[in-house]
């Protein structure tokens, strides 16, 4: 991340240095802090300190949501050497500290994936449960901590469209096999196999493009809830086969069992989809 910083303290003290005030530490990111300017108006009764900052911040995404996921970046910060006692940072408030969201330039930080839909600004206290090896220090020593919050959510229409075709074929070739006599199991047999196939090798295509991540996603949920309703053609397509061979009332039975999944496959993957 690249942005801009600044710190401003109103009513100042002609009898207190306030340089202290820019020695900051991103707690959560390796930073390359640059001061720009320094301005102290005593007159006007105020400190101005003003700089960018080049930070590469760890981030560990969770994508179990994922096409519908929503990223959280944070960017917190806390003064090196003074604690709560001595500096405690809040928001600006005297006009807004970042851009609105609806303003246009805000743009060049969204993508054709990520949108960003919310920006916040958190201050809270930081107790650190140690005195550090300093004889010096009290107890528990707490510093303000500051921590502007973007949150990004992804536009999930583009990877649907890639799902939703492919997956919608192949649902089609194994729906298909209710419309196929009982005893024309290879006919059916034929279709469900096909079927199979076609989902897992769509599935190892769109792996690449797929967040690499050791739990399920929505993505992967999908997948399993086709390869169940395949499975399921391909068991009602055994059983019927065989009660066609018994008894008249077996090979009714397994008619009504065909009907009735001509209905009950698609309306059922609908409510589990």
């Amino acid at each position: 991340m690249l942005f801009y910083w600044w710190f401003r303290v109103d009513s100042v003290d002609p009898k207190i240095d306030y340089a202290d005030i820019a020695d900051i530490e991103f707690v959560n990111a390796d930073t390359k802090i640059d001061i720009d300017k320094k301005k102290e108006d005593l007159s006007k009764g105020f400190y101005y300190v003003t700089g960018r900052c080049k930070a590469t911040i760890p981030y560990k995404a969770n994508y179990a949501n994922f096409p519908f996921d929503t990223q959280m970046l944070e960017i917190s910060i806390e003064n090196k050497n003074n604690n709560i006692d001595s500096i405690v940072y809040v928001p600006e408030d005297k006009g807004p500290f970042m851009n609105e969201l609806k303003q246009n330039n805000i743009e060049i930080l969204n993508g054709d994936q990520y949108s960003i839909s919310q920006m916040k600004c958190e201050n809270s206290v930081y107790t650190y449960k140690t005195n550090f090896g300093d004889p010096g220090v009290k107890g528990n020593e707490q510093y303000s901590r500051i921590s502007f919050i973007v949150d990004l959510h992804r536009n999930p229409a583009g990877i649907l469209q890639k799902l939703a075709l492919p997956l919608l074929v192949v649902l089609i070739l194994a729906y298909l096999v209710f419309y196929i006599p009982d005893y024309e199991i290879g006919t059916a047999s034929a279709l469900t196999v096909t079927a199979l196939l076609a989902a897992i090798a769509f599935q190892w295509t769109l792996n690449d493009s797929l967040p690499k991540v050791s739990y399920m996603t929505i993505v992967d949920k999908i997948f399993y809830l086709v390869y169940s309703f395949i499975f399921y053609a391909m068991a009602q397509t055994v059983i019927t086969f065989n009660l066609s061979k018994l008894s008249d009332d077996m090979k009714k039975l397994s008619h009504r069992i065909e009907v009735h999944s001509r209905y009950l496959f698609p309306a059922l993957f609908c409510i589990l989809l």
